[in-house]
């Protein structure tokens, strides 16, 4: 909604200035020429069009012509622009026609109508308007009294169907009049192809009865369509004639095609997929091209020619313009395939008309029809034509030729049955040969038995089923004990016979018994037939499914069981942890759960290997279910985390249980090659309780039972308790992992600087560090200290150490002059992200993307990092610094300290901690560290840079001991990146 206020304050300003007596005969003369000015001015910024359509209660129906105005406009001319800009609001032009077209691809054409409703009461009317195929139409209202402006609806082919204002294949939309209201009516309609002009305003009822009408008569002419499609098929499948094939595929999608045309198909099919519309149309129109083409060829009986191909060709474009053209020509392409598809076969038909073959000559006529009725079908979506129902009629009708000239063809064909059945009973004498051989060489056991089990048939594959060599030895064995003898319960045997004799045929599954006794799995088939005397008897097949049902077993069992430990897996337990807290809601039985984590695992596998993991994890799994026994349901949760469910359990109880496994492990010792491991587990211990919503939540406080467990130590038990500090703290850490998480997907991070200055000599280049700051809902600027060690905990570094590297290199290449001044950026990497195996890939990506030159980036990795994940390290500094890349070690010194894993490292700087920096002066310890830290890097021909510099006092020793850069407040503070 829009007020304008600003007239009626310049109005009294001038008003009083102008009665005031302070101004001379000329300045008022002056005044009163701009009052009226102004007074013209607001009345102007209104001046719609003036024609208004007046009406009142009783009004059925009226078309918006011929007092409609359009505009063209720009697409992305807002609604604002065309009410309130004076120029926009006296550009409008009047509609000529009754449904005049527009070719305004890609702008879009802006229709108004002035309405003024002149009864006595409240009244809703529809405004209609039948262009179903628009790829957009919005609906305003703008209240002349009252200024205000409204948006009603959006809807098109480009947004799902759902978001009509009213259920219609026209775009439909809902007007209320107050008594005496004048509305300006405003309606901004885009397509690719044309914009027509046909709006209508209608009372509801009246609406719906005419949308029923319109969908009644739709859906008979699509159903017709269908109709012949279908019969054509069932022409196909009895006679085998491709003709049929190709009218059947030419009815289906040229059904498809007047359902897009008017609506029905995006209403009904895909009215949830928008998607679909830019493409669909011509697919259809295209697949309906190439089979009219086959159609008309073989009704011609003209072999494969190159006026086929030709069409096929260009019916393929069409198919396939979707793939490889522009939505924008897709029409211009669709015109001139139109012409030539339809040209084409039009001058084949002709051609053949004076052939003197009577058949040619019917199948012309009617080829003309629909030719015409295609033509106007075309005219009329085009505009040119104001009756769209003509074409409807012209359809139909040429439906009805279509059908008479098949039939008439099928009659031909029916003589020819006549002189084909000789043929035919030959052709059964060798049908029943073949089958003959079929029977006896198929893959299937297949049998033929009496009602009461003796056999009559058998081939060779149910014999090689059953364990038999000849079919005498199988004929023996039945005679003895019937055929109840292959069926693991006999009783299947009459339970099958008793099916069929209400059925007549029966599919199952069977468990049966080899001639050696041995059991196997059968797919078995089975039907009901009689013998010319009336006697029934049982055609059989049968499948051996062993092999199959096994798997499947295998399959089952998987789903339900973790497959390295063999014990339950996460989804199992969670379905008897719910079963159990059922139980306590209904029968008031209560139970416990346990959740156990293995301590330190991943020092196993960093230690040895991933087979060593798996090794300890089947051990402790053994251990634990050989201490739980049968007082609980031992699963394994995943990586290496186990839970127990004690069904009946109270906490009290669950805590003895607890303990038993505590020390169980704690006295199992782990044998890896030449390494001992001494084993623990922490864990939580929840009993389940009313008061929990469902039992998933339940696992989740024996977890964060378990979380505090190792927080305090590892090797305890810990009972769940929602006032503890721990479980308090991990709920916040919980908290900032939700808004780091918000952070990534709404760019919430800031990029931060700090400059690293060259101490030893002056640099004539920028070098500074990289920071990440998070701003906050309120914009407050939050240091990295308060959110880094949950994203670390719960493996967002990698997400977060992505976002810096492509939110930065993004940076640089919209800011291209600042690489002219920068010397490097030092960027910090996390151990999560070195050990990432897609992180490389991404960062090389990056690189590409936007064009970076990898001299300018120095990527930093803490020295215990590096040194956990060294082999990870090492193959990242290789593979980038052979880029040009530069790598410094962080903090060193604060980590391992180990001058030996230097040597490892080819890195280009080494940044001092800062905790040595920091009382340099005073502290000769530190003095000492970072001489000899600088003394070993200087060696080594590595760049020094010390942390920390707070003062220039610190600033000048460092000079001094010979360090090369310097960082810190005491060089100057961090700033934001965008003030560079």
């Amino acid at each position: 909604m829009f007020t304008i206020w600003w007239p009626t304050y310049l109005f009294s300003g001038l008003f009083s200035g102008l009665f005031s007596g302070q101004f001379s005969s000329k300045n008022r003369s002056l005044l009163l020429g701009l009052f009226c000015a102004l007074l013209w001015c607001p009345l102007a910024a209104k001046a719609f069009p003036t024609e208004t359509i007046r009406f009142d209660e009783n009004l059925k129906q009226q078309q918006l012509y011929p007092k409609l105005h359009y505009q063209i406009t720009d697409a992305e001319l807002a609604v604002e622009d065309i009410v309130f800009e004076p120029e926009r609001a006296h550009a409008f032009l009047t509609v000529m026609a009754p449904n005049q077209v527009f070719h305004v691809n890609p702008g879009a054409v802006w229709f108004i109508a002035r309405l003024h409703y002149q009864g006595q009461r409240a009244t809703k009317l529809v405004l209609d308007y039948n262009f179903p195929s628009a790829d957009l139409v919005e609906f305003y209202t703008f209240d002349r009294q009252s200024h205000e402006l409204h948006k009603i609806n959006r809807a098109g082919t480009n947004l799902p169907f759902s978001e009509r204002q009213l259920s219609s294949r026209s775009y439909a939309v809902e007007l209320t009049f107050k008594a005496g209201q004048e509305l300006d009516v405003l309606v901004k309609v885009q397509d690719g192809a044309v914009v027509q002009s046909h709006f209508t305003l209608i009372q509801p009822d009246k609406f719906y009865q005419q949308q029923l009408t319109s969908n009644l008569f739709d859906g008979i002419l699509l159903g017709l369509l269908l109709l012949m499609a279908a019969y054509n098929i069932l022409l196909y499948l009895n006679i085998r004639e491709q003709l049929y094939l190709y009218f059947a595929g030419f009815f289906l999608f040229f059904t498809l095609v007047i359902s897009i045309l008017n609506g029905a198909g995006f209403a009904l099919l895909w009215p949830e997929y928008p998607e679909v519309n830019p493409a669909i149309f011509y697919v259809a129109v295209g697949a309906c091209l190439a089979c009219l083409s086959l159609s008309t060829s073989t009704m011609l009986n003209q072999n494969p020619s190159w006026w086929l191909w030709l069409n096929l060709l260009w019916s393929g474009l069409l198919l396939f313009s979707p793939l490889y053209i522009d939505f924008n020509q897709r029409l211009n392409l669709l015109l001139l395939v139109l012409g030539m598809v339809m040209g084409s076969n039009l001058v084949q038909v002709m051609r053949h008309t004076f052939s003197g073959k009577p058949r040619a000559r019917t199948f012309s006529l009617s080829w003309l029809l629909f030719f015409a009725a295609s033509l106007v079908l075309l005219l009329s979506q085009l505009g040119y034509l104001s009756d769209s129902r003509l074409w409807q009629y012209l359809l139909v009708a040429s439906v009805v030729c279509n059908m008479a000239l098949m039939s008439y063809g099928l009659a031909q064909r029916m003589q020819l049955a006549t002189e084909l059945t000789t043929q035919a009973h030959q052709q059964a004498i060798n049908s029943l040969k073949q089958y003959y051989d079929i029977y006896h060489n198929a893959v299937e056991g297949m049998f033929t038995t009496t009602m009461h089990g003796q056999l009559i048939a058998a081939n060779r594959a149910l014999l090689n089923i059953l364990g038999y060599q000849e079919l005498s030895q199988m004929e023996i064995d039945v005679k003895r004990f019937g055929m109840a003898k292959y069926y693991a319960n006999p009783d299947d045997r009459t339970h099958m016979v008793r099916q069929l004799q209400h059925s007549n045929n029966k599919s199952f599954e069977l468990r049966g018994l080899r001639s050696d006794g041995s059991p196997f799995w059968a797919l078995m088939s089975a039907r009901l037939a009689h013998d010319a005397n009336g006697e029934a008897f049982i055609h059989g097949s049968v499948i051996d499914i062993t092999e199959q049902k096994v798997s499947h077993e295998q399959l089952a069992y998987l789903a339900s069981h973790d497959p390295l430990t063999g014990l339950y897996n996460r989804h199992h337990f969670a379905t008897l942890a719910q079963q159990a807290w059922q139980r306590l809601q209904v029968e008031k039985h209560t139970s416990a759960i346990l959740y156990i984590d293995i301590d330190q695992f991943k020092l196993v596998n960093s230690t040895c290997n991933h087979s060593a993991g798996d090794a300890l994890l089947l051990q402790i799994s053994d251990q634990l279910k050989r201490a739980l026994g049968q007082s609980g349901i031992l699963a394994r949760l995943g990586g290496d985390e186990f839970a127990v469910l004690l069904p009946g359990k109270t906490a009290q109880e669950a805590f003895a249980v607890a303990y038993n496994l505590l020390e169980v492990v704690k006295e199992f010792r782990f044998f890896w090659q030449d390494s001992l491991f001494s084993i623990s587990v922490s864990i939580g211990m929840t009993e389940i309780t009313f008061d929990d919503l469902s039992a998933e939540q339940t696992i989740k406080k024996a977890d964060s039972a378990c979380f505090v467990a190792k927080e305090k130590g590892r090797n305890r038990i810990h009972l769940f308790h929602p006032d503890d500090a721990e479980l308090q703290k991990q709920q916040a850490e919980i908290q900032w992992v939700q808004i780091l998480q918000r952070a990534l997907e709404h760019d919430s991070f800031v990029l931060y600087m700090q400059p690293i200055q060259a101490i030893q000599h002056r640099d004539t280049v920028a070098n500074y560090e990289l920071l990440l700051r998070l701003r906050s809902d309120d914009n407050t600027i939050i240091a990295p200290g308060n959110f880094l060690s949950s994203a670390e905990r719960y493996g967002l570094m990698p997400q977060i150490d992505r976002w810096v590297i492509r939110n930065y290199f993004r940076w640089l290449a919209q800011h291209p002059q600042h690489l002219d001044v920068l010397g490097h950026c030092s960027i910090n990497l996390s151990g999560a992200s070195l050990i990432d195996p897609l992180f490389k890939a991404y960062v090389l990506a990056l690189f590409e993307e936007y064009k970076i030159p990898a001299r300018f980036i120095c990527f930093e990795i803490t020295e215990s990092m590096a040194i956990l994940n060294l082999q990870n390290t090492l193959d990242f500094i290789h593979h980038f610094r052979s880029l040009g890349c530069q790598f410094a070690l962080d903090d060193f010194g604060s980590g391992f300290s180990s001058y030996g894993y230097l040597k490892n490292f080819p890195v280009d700087y080494i940044k001092i901690d800062g905790n040595f920096v920091r009382d340099l002066l005073t502290d000769k310890f530190d003095r000492a560290i970072v001489n000899s830290i600088h003394d070993v890097a200087a060696a080594m021909g590595i760049k020094t840079v010390a942390e920390y510099v707070e003062s220039t006092e610190i600033l000048l020793e460092l000079r001094k001991m010979g360090v090369d850069y310097a960082q810190g407040y005491g060089i100057a503070k961090p700033k934001p990146l965008s003030d560079l």
